[in-house]
């Protein structure tokens, strides 16, 4: 499921492994809500957020309310010329 702050409340969805975030919530608690749509029941689950450089002032308030640090990965080099390239 690809998630707004729309999927934040509400939505109860069986099996649902993986939930992507086009960008981070502008607050931590309906982030929370929006991965917390995946792992359900003590399953398993999976949360991809795209967040860049300006989002990560909001890090400490989603890692606190989580309870753990979140996994943080740079797209490589070659892909992010490819961007620049598209935006310009």
């Amino acid at each position: 499921m690809v998630a707004t702050d729309v999927a934040a409340r509400g939505l109860d969805i069986d099996a649902l492994d993986m939930v992507i975030n086009v960008e981070l919530a502008r607050d931590s608690e309906i982030h929370i809500h929006r991965v917390g749509r995946t792992g359900r029941a003590g399953a398993d689950g999976v949360s991809i957020s795209f967040a860049g450089e300006d989002d990560s002032y909001q890090l400490p308030a989603i890692e606190e309310k989580l309870g753990r640090k979140i996994s943080c990965e740079t797209p490589p080099t070659h892909l992010l010329r490819a961007v620049v390239r598209q935006t310009t």
